[in-house]
C-alpha cells in the first residue's frame, strides 16, 4: 500500500480533481495542491481557489491539522476567533492563508472522507 504525498494526489485525481500537484512549502513538508478548486458549500460556493491539503508521510493513516488557501481577495482575513477559526499565513507563501483545523479520523481514512471534511470547513466558514 502506497502512503504520503502520492498516496494523496494519486487519490485526488481517482476523485475526479484536476490541477492536482506536489508542492514543498517553505518548512519542508509537501502539499496537494488543488489548482482552480470551485469551493462547493457555504458564503463561499462557487469560488475558485487554490486549495493546497498537508501530507504527511504516513497518510491516510495520519492527516495534517490544516488547509491552506490562495484566493484573491482572501476569502478569511487574518486572526484568530475562539472555537470558531485560526487564519495565519502560510508556509507556501504571503499569498497562502493556513486555515487550522483538527481533522477526525473516527471513521473510514481516506482521501475521499478528507476531501468531505474540507468541504464542511468551507460549509461553516
Amino acid at each position: 500500500m502506497q502512503y504520503g504525498i502520492d498516496r494523496m494526489i494519486e487519490d485526488l485525481r481517482a476523485l475526479g480533481h484536476t490541477g492536482v500537484e506536489k508542492v514543498v512549502g517553505g518548512d519542508g513538508n509537501p502539499f496537494a495542491v488543488l489548482r482552480g478548486y470551485k469551493v462547493p458549500l457555504g458564503r463561499f460556493a462557487g469560488r475558485e481557489i487554490d486549495l493546497a491539503l498537508p501530507a504527511p508521510p504516513d497518510f491516510p493513516r495520519g492527516v495534517g491539522a490544516s488547509i491552506h488557501v490562495r484566493a484573491t481577495p482572501q476569502l478569511l482575513p487574518d486572526g484568530s476567533v475562539a472555537k470558531v477559526r485560526n487564519v495565519t499565513q502560510s508556509s507556501l507563501g504571503p499569498e497562502w492563508r493556513y486555515w487550522s483545523h483538527n481533522f477526525g479520523w473516527a471513521g473510514e481514512r481516506s482521501t475521499r472522507e478528507l476531501m468531505a471534511q474540507v468541504n464542511r470547513i468551507f460549509l461553516d466558514a
